[in-house]
């Protein structure tokens, strides 16, 4: 990208000899000036420029988080765009693309739903769970993820994989508009397999499934006690 070194040059510069609260404020004041600048002194043109940043394979990941923000407030701008590179990188077929996943991600979040089908055949190309549950996400924020919950309800409440992908199947689960989730996150809580912050996790993503379908609330009330309420969210 021209200018690379000039946007990024001096990134993560505020985080040198360690963190604390004032170096971590400076870095997001750092991060967020940065991001301000791309968009406004590159606009939509960015987005080739933001691709072939996420495609480099020794990027620092905070690099790779900071364009797909970038991409993301550029939203419709650059959404066929993203519609069109997402088919593409499907079609060619690569095994554990990494920037795929990225992509997807901010799919998800953009509510491009004419990806689904794309999205849901991208499956295919990854071995490791982790990248599998991105797509789950991406699919259930889509409005689509349905026909993965009895598989995600298995991983959240039964398999071996809970205990390493517990928490974050849970937040898979709260975009589903399935009200027997709520007693799944309930069994998930009770179980006794989560502590710290993978429970508070779950938690959330309770919350998370209450705030997105308020009648919901009553469904937990009905299970948990109205006084045990506040013990189960956020």
């Amino acid at each position: 990208m021209a200018g690379n070194g000039i946007f990024f040059d001096d990134f993560g510069n505020a985080n040198d000899g360690g963190y604390n609260r004032e170096q971590n404020e400076a870095l997001e004041r750092q991060r967020e000036e940065l991001i301000r600048r791309i968009i406004e002194e590159k606009g939509e043109a960015a987005y080739d420029e933001m691709i072939a940043l996420l495609e480099k394979e020794d990027d620092d990941p905070e690099v790779r988080e900071i364009v797909t923000e970038v991409l993301y407030r550029l939203g419709e701008k650059i959404a066929p765009k993203l519609e069109k590179t997402i088919k593409e990188k499907v079609r060619s077929g690569v095994k554990n693309d990494v920037p795929l996943l990225y992509l997807i991600d901010l799919a998800g979040d953009l509510g491009l739903r004419r990806l689904i089908a794309d999205i849901t055949k991208s499956l295919e190309l990854y071995d490791f769970e982790e990248a599998q549950l991105v797509i789950y996400e991406a699919l259930a924020k889509l409005g689509a993820g349905e026909q993965f919950y009895p598989l995600l309800r298995y991983m959240l409440l039964e398999g071996e994989e809970r205990f390493m992908y517990g928490a974050q199947v849970a937040m898979v689960l709260s975009y589903l508009d399935i009200p027997e989730i709520i007693n799944d996150l309930v069994q998930a809580i009770d179980s006794g397999d989560f502590k710290g912050e993978e429970l508070e996790t779950i938690k959330q993503a309770l919350t998370n499934m209450i705030n997105l379908h308020p009648s919901y609330k009553e469904i937990l009330i009905t299970l948990v006690g109205e006084d045990n309420f506040e013990n189960y969210v956020r």
